[in-house]
């Protein structure tokens, strides 16, 4: 039987498979870049709700988990497919098939931002007086509720708003594509971001 913040994860994680087919169909349809940003805007938005929350406030906190799980899903699966947008403009430029350079790159990047991420939070809850195994404070509290949901949340945001300049859409993707085709056949290509550069130039 699943019981006390196993049953919140539970909610958080079932509702992000479910509704990932969803975006996914959403994905293919209109924009990776549009579904990403309205995926993340969905989580941080619902999951910024959970640092207003008190004691006895479980019913809320559930609601709000269901929310934020409704984006969760794409937030993990869409950078994957950009990735791969990303991984095609290289090509275009550079002449070379570099999965395993980007792939690597995101990997250490992920690692390296949770183990700041950690580091960082132990290291603010130590200096808050935050003690294991007893009733904490209101300052250690408030720490608490800082760090679990408002600073992911405020990173989140700033990711949105980087991403807004992210400039490979459906179109640019084909676009690319088309480009290593021709180049491919010989045929003279420019870079479809920066026209007035040629791809393989330096």
């Amino acid at each position: 039987m699943v019981h006390g913040s196993d049953f919140f994860l539970v909610i958080y994680f079932v509702t992000g498979i479910l509704f990932l087919p969803l975006w996914v169909a959403g994905a293919r349809r209109f924009e990776k870049k549009s579904m990403w940003l309205i995926s993340m805007a969905v989580n941080t938005g619902a999951f910024s709700g959970v640092f207003f929350l008190g004691p006895g406030d479980e019913l809320a906190y559930g609601a709000l988990v269901f929310l934020s799980g409704i984006g969760f899903g794409a937030t993990l699966a869409i950078p994957s497919a950009i990735q791969a947008d990303v991984i095609d403009y290289d090509e275009l430029i550079s002449g070379e098939r570099r999965e395993g350079l980007y792939i690597g790159l995101w990997s250490v990047a992920k690692k390296m931002a949770a183990a700041v991420g950690v580091g960082a939070g132990l290291a603010l809850l130590g200096t808050s007086g935050y003690v294991p195994n007893v009733r904490q404070s209101e300052t250690v509290v408030l720490y608490l509720r800082i760090l679990y949901a408002l600073v992911p949340c405020l990173c989140n945001a700033a990711a949105i708003v980087i991403a807004f300049a992210y400039p490979i859409t459906g179109a640019v993707h084909r676009n690319i594509r088309d480009a290593i085709d021709k180049r491919s056949a010989g045929e003279p290509v420019s870079d479809p971001i920066e026209p007035s550069r040629m791809p393989g130039s330096g």
